[in-house]
């Protein structure tokens, strides 16, 4: 596994992607490009994945 660094401005880049493409996919949806929602949201998933995993990477070193 990749190890996570966190720094300052981007602490909560992860999380700002995975909204941004969260809005990308209902708009890609919306506007019918049904063939890259699927991947659009894939790597939504996989940014809050990395968003949760520097959450609690966070939480951990608060409570160390």
């Amino acid at each position: 596994m990749t190890e996570l660094t966190v720094r300052g401005s981007e602490e909560h880049t992860a999380r700002n992607m995975a909204d941004a493409l969260t809005y990308l996919g209902r708009v890609a949806s919306d506007a019918g490009y049904h063939s890259v929602v699927t991947d659009i949201h894939v790597l939504r998933d996989r940014l809050a994945s990395i968003a949760r995993a520097e959450e609690e990477a966070k939480r951990g070193m608060a409570s160390a």
